[in-house]
């Protein structure tokens, strides 16, 4: 039996070495940095803004709420 796909193969085989030899050969030139710009956040207008706390909060209280809203927003963001 004899092989006739065997030139076939071998052609093939040689195509795609050298196609691959190809690309390693050659040097590509380097792209210039892309210049970005930082987005720009509009100020809140004032009713967006929150009212400064009353007097009668203190500020230890204050930062321990700001801590447990956090934490919150840890373990409902946090992956299981």
């Amino acid at each position: 039996m004899k092989r006739t796909n065997a030139p076939r193969l071998r052609l093939l085989m040689l195509t795609g070495l050298l196609l691959l030899a190809g690309g390693c050969a050659s040097v590509s030139q380097p792209l210039p940095p892309v210049v970005v710009q930082p987005p720009i956040t509009p100020s809140l207008p004032a009713q967006a803004r929150q009212p400064p706390p009353p007097e009668i909060c203190s500020p230890t209280c204050s930062q321990k709420w700001s801590e447990l809203a956090e934490q919150w927003l840890q373990r409902l963001t946090a992956e299981e």
